[in-house]
């Protein structure tokens, strides 16, 4: 016997919607592609954060050049040793949005990932990295540059500006503290 929908009496009729299975299933699925955005996210935020410092040093370097440069111009080329002592960040016309001053001996309080900072002890300049994972009793991942003179390789007999008996060929800010971007 058939009723008015086509179906006959002995047949359930089914209704429309999820059964908890195809939920989950779904759920699992959502939960996955989350997990894979959210890797690739923190992966492109850390490329960013190294990008940014690298462009940073670059343009410290730059900045140092030209101070190199200009003490040649000015027949001032014994000073560039006192380069070495200087704070990189005042020789920018503009300092970095994230530059955190100078400090000596204790770190600055609050939040000191993701920025830059000269310690005045060590005659350093360090940031502080901000996409590392910090752990309670870890300290915070950093990198160290300083400013170092590049020295001839040999002493020259009538050297214009020695230092220690070496001519000065030049001046370049170096990592002194190595840091892994994984």
């Amino acid at each position: 016997m058939r009723n008015q929908s086509g179906f006959g009496t002995g047949c359930a009729h089914r209704q429309g919607g999820f059964t908890l299975l195809e939920l989950m299933v779904v759920a699992c699925v959502v939960g996955v592609l989350a997990t894979v955005l959210l890797n690739r996210v923190r992966f492109y935020q850390k490329m960013a954060e190294k990008t940014a410092v690298e462009q940073t040093v670059g343009v410290l370097q730059s900045a140092l050049q030209l101070r190199v440069a200009s003490l040649i111009v000015n027949n001032r080329l014994d000073e560039a040793s006192d380069l070495v002592q200087q704070n990189p960040m005042l020789w920018l016309a503009q300092k970095p949005n994230n530059y955190g001053g100078e400090y000596f001996d204790q770190l600055p309080e609050g939040d000191v990932s993701g920025r830059w900072y000269f310690d005045l002890k060590e005659r350093n300049l360090v940031y502080f990295v901000h996409s590392a994972a910090k752990g309670k009793d870890t300290a915070l991942p950093q990198l160290r540059f300083k400013t170092n003179l590049l020295l001839a390789a040999r002493s020259f007999p009538v050297a214009e500006r020695p230092v220690s008996g070496k001519a000065i060929e030049g001046v370049v800010l170096e990592q002194i503290v190595p840091y892994v971007w994984d």
